[in-house]
């Protein structure tokens, strides 16, 4: 689409009484590598085109999207939301010269051949198998994301971006007579095949498979009430669920989050600052504009200890009195943004690992969280845990089986006791009003003084 048809389209939009509207025109493509049986299974592809329109009076909004993009079209669809707005308006929109924030990319998905994808994944699934002979399945794939977008809205806004995803995964299946356990393993950039200078892939396999045959002799526990250390990385799930969903406008606005009163209030421990950070360079959850065309903020959402911030996007910034901070965010075209994460971690501190264990006479390690739930309104959360083992009289032990997390996200944060200095940030999804999307979440490892910790009497 041309500058010329973004402001007719706006133009009719506004023609109604209307006082805001944004038009979101996007362009992705998708495709999927997945290897079964030591053989490339399928290679699925998929290319989209499509236009969101927006268009708002005060606090309504309505939303609607298509792929249809003729002239006829579009119009009649922006003529069937102006049914909501019968008035005369005589508002003219101009847009500004565009602004192009698109991202350069290493090397380009389409550039990196065919033949050395497949030769990645034949490398996972050997690496993998050669581990041992409980080992009786390996999946892996490799994931590629590419989308262009462009943003006009009445305010005179016209800008361009884009997103570049890879990601590479892998689950490995064990099994000893009838007990049968798994792995999974990921690594996500918003980088192209460069990412493959970064990533170890041998180490990355070669643990996930020990791993999965390790659970083959996991034993239960009867849990309780107990300290925990959580792992670095992919561990901040809780807070990223229990505690980040509650941060965002789309629950703090409408009063559905349990910290919806408490900006500039104390909710955690001394130890605990949040980070949401959609600037960092090349992260999966990053990019240079958010979908609302506001360039993205690094928000310090807690500050040892104090809440400090919201996550606002356009839309809720005039229902809060607060200024928007980069985090319009959206799945596609399909989806009007809301207030979302990118990058979320807890920064790092100075504790040592090594003081945490010791501390610990009867307590878990989580060495990796699976999903879970959480009530936003009131923080109360059930996180099932992939990955836990046993400490005892300050040593790290056996593997457990069938261990949860059991608690309230107001009461984590208090009891985040020690916090060390090795940061890692994962990559994953996140599903919410305005879509699925990637977002990382990150931490250091952390020692959280109790929780209710349920499991399963040997």
């Amino acid at each position: 689409m041309q500058k010329e048809e973004f402001e007719k389209y706006l133009n009719l939009a506004l023609s109604t009484g209307a006082d805001y509207a944004e038009l979101y025109y996007e362009q992705s493509s998708n495709c999927i590598y997945r290897l079964n049986d030591s053989k490339l299974d399928t290679m699925d592809t998929s290319q989209e085109i499509g236009l969101g329109i927006r268009i708002t009076k005060g606090e309504e909004s309505y939303y609607t999207s298509t792929n249809i993009l003729t002239e006829e079209g579009i119009s009649n669809l922006i003529l069937r939301l102006l049914k909501n707005f019968p008035q005369e308006n005589s508002k003219k929109v101009q847009l500004l010269e565009l602004e192009d924030y698109s991202k350069k990319v290493g090397i380009p998905h389409k550039e990196f051949p065919i033949e050395k994808k497949k030769e990645l994944l034949y490398q996972m699934d050997r690496i993998a198998r050669e581990v041992s002979s409980f080992i009786t399945q390996v999946s892996a794939g490799i994931v590629e994301t590419d989308r262009i977008f462009t943003i006009a809205n009445s305010n005179g806004k016209y800008c361009r971006g884009n997103s570049v995803l890879t990601r590479i995964i892998s689950t490995v299946y064990a099994e000893k007579g009838n007990e049968k356990q798994q792995e999974f393993v990921d690594y996500g950039s918003g980088k192209g095949y460069e990412l493959l200078e970064e990533v170890n892939i041998e180490e990355m396999m070669k643990k996930t498979a020990t791993t999965a045959v390790e659970k083959l002799t996991a034993v239960d526990f009867k849990g309780g009430e107990l300290p925990v250390i959580i792992a670095p990385g992919f561990g901040a799930v809780i807070f990223h669920e229990a505690c980040g969903h509650g941060l965002e406008a789309t629950a703090v606005a409408p009063h559905l989050s349990v910290f919806s009163d408490d900006l500039g209030k104390k909710i955690a421990s001394d130890k605990v600052t949040l980070i949401d950070d959609g600037t960092i360079p090349d992260a999966w959850g990053s990019s240079i504009i958010d979908d609302e065309g506001n360039k993205t903020e690094k928000n310090v959402l807690i500050e040892k200890g104090i809440l400090k911030k919201y996550l606002v996007d356009d839309f809720n910034s005039k229902q809060m009195k607060m200024k928007s901070n980069g985090c319009g965010r959206r799945q596609d075209y399909r989806y009007p943004t809301t207030s979302r994460m990118s990058n979320t971690y807890l920064a790092p501190g100075n504790d040592k690992i090594e003081d945490m264990i010791k501390s610990i006479s009867l307590g878990v390690y989580c060495e990796k969280m699976s999903g879970g739930s959480v009530n936003p309104a009131t923080g109360d959360f059930n996180f099932a845990v992939d990955t836990a083992r046993l400490i005892e009289n300050g040593e790290v032990k056996q593997l457990l089986k069938g261990i949860t997390l059991i608690g309230n996200s107001k009461e984590i944060l208090k009891n985040v006791e020690m916090i060390s200095n090795d940061l890692v940030i994962s990559a994953g999804y996140c599903g919410s009003k305005s879509g699925m999307i990637p977002v990382t979440i990150g931490q250091p490892t952390i020692k959280v003084s109790k929780i209710l910790v349920g499991g399963k009497e040997e």
